[in-house]
Order: C-alpha cells, then sequence, then structure tokens
C-alpha cells in the first residue's frame, strides 16, 4: 500500500513544501499522488488556512479537493485549541477515520498525510496527538528535520519517542527551511543525525528547494515502502 505519513520535529520545519515536492517528484514518475491533511490551523482567508489552500491547490489524480483538509480552524494554534476557539469539537476517531476513509478512495494511487505539528502536538479535543493518529492508522513514517543549530536534539527526541510507540520510520529528509549559514552544526548536521538515530538520511534538500534532491527522494520512497 502506497500510504506515507510526514511528521516534523516541529513546527514550520517545511513539512508542507516536502510533500509537495514528494508529490511532484512521484507524480514525475508516472505515480499517481493524492494528498491530505487531516487539520490544519491559522494563515486565514475566506479560502480556508494556508495550508490547507496550498495542498488543495496540488491536488490532482482523480482527488476531490474537500478530501485533502476536511478539518481547518483559523487561529495559529495547536489544533485542540484552535477548534475550540471556533466552538467545534475534533474527536480523534473522526480524523482517522477519515484518513481511512481517504485512503480507500485512493486506491493504487500515493496518499501523502501530512500531520498539523510535531509528533506529540495535540489534534483533538481528548489531546490526542499526531502520533496516536499515526499509530491507529500503522503507516510508514517520514520525519522531516532542519539542519540548524538546535536540530540534533530536537530529532533525536522524536525519534525516540516515535520508536517507543512503535511507528515505522522510514528515515530523515534535512530540509532548510529557513538561509543557512556555513557553520559546523549546519555542515555536519546530516551526519550526526543519521549517526545519532540509525535512520538513513533519504534526502537533503538546501534553501529554495533542489528538482535532484525531490526525485532521490522519491526513489528512496519508492524503494522503501
Amino acid at each position: 500500500m502506497k500510504r506515507l505519513a510526514i511528521i516534523g520535529t516541529d513546527t514550520g520545519v517545511g513539512k508542507t513544501w516536502v510533500v509537495l515536492a514528494l508529490a511532484s517528484a512521484l507524480r514525475s514518475r508516472g505515480e499517481g499522488v493524492w494528498l491530505h491533511k487531516p487539520i490544519a490551523c491559522g494563515g486565514w482567508n475566506e479560502d480556508g488556512s494556508e495550508d490547507g489552500r496550498t495542498l488543495r491547490a496540488a491536488c490532482g489524480d482523480g482527488q476531490d479537493p474537500a478530501t485533502v483538509c476536511p478539518r481547518e480552524f483559523p487561529e495559529a494554534a495547536s489544533p485542540h485549541l484552535a477548534a475550540a476557539a471556533a466552538g467545534e469539537r475534533v474527536e480523534i476517531a473522526e480524523l482517522i477515520a477519515t484518513a481511512q476513509q481517504v485512503a480507500a478512495d485512493a486506491g493504487a494511487a500515493w496518499l501523502l498525510l501530512e500531520t498539523a505539528g510535531g509528533l506529540l502536538s495535540p489534534i483533538s479535543a481528548e489531546r490526542a496527538t499526531n502520533a496516536d493518529l499515526i499509530a491507529a492508522l500503522g503507516w510508514p513514517t517520514l520525519l522531516v528535520t532542519r539542519p540548524h543549530l538546535g536540530t540534533l536534539n530536537h530529532t533525536t527526541l522524536t525519534v525516540n519517542e516515535a520508536r517507543r510507540r512503535g511507528l515505522r520510520l522510514l528515515g530523515l529528509v534535512v530540509n532548510a527551511h529557513t538561509p543557512l549559514d556555513d557553520s559546523l552544526a549546519v555542515r555536519s548536521a546530516p551526519q550526526e543525525l543519521a549517526a545519532l538515530t540509525g535512520l538513513p538520511v533519504l534526502a537533503v534538500l538546501p534553501w529554495g528547494g533542489s528538482a535532484a534532491g525531490s526525485a532521490a527522494l522519491a526513489a528512496a520512497i519508492s524503494a522503501t515502502t
């Protein structure tokens, strides 16, 4: 089954950009790709959340745009807080069931699920997390991290918790979501992250993106799932 969850070490690490790059690269290989973000918050206008708008614009391969990001809220906050601020309640069972239905409808196409926030971000009224969602789905998972100072701690903590919960981590994408300096910390990040976590670095994506890096990521994902 071509199902993949994409999580990040933090909000703003570039998950959406990586999802779009991976989708484009998979499509260039002749694959169908569906996109799904169960819940998104912030960056609001009359067309919904920023991430919702961005992902719907990349919708294709027969997917109904309404299934891309079915729950959206204006507040730039943790989803359980943003939903409550909008006077709504989101249950984890709803998010799981919706993702499973989208997966069934996707058929033989890839389904890339982007989480809202990091692994332990609360996404429902009962404070279930992205980790709970992914564990319930049982899908292989890609971790998007960054090469900036501080990444060794953030990434290792995320990997350790994901493993404790039994998630199947395929590897890391080291994504420069902001411009980089030429520091020792930045230069050594990919090698150190691989050594500390024991996970392969499937792609190192520079600020501004890399078609070659996205193609390499798509090839690696296709080979490991």
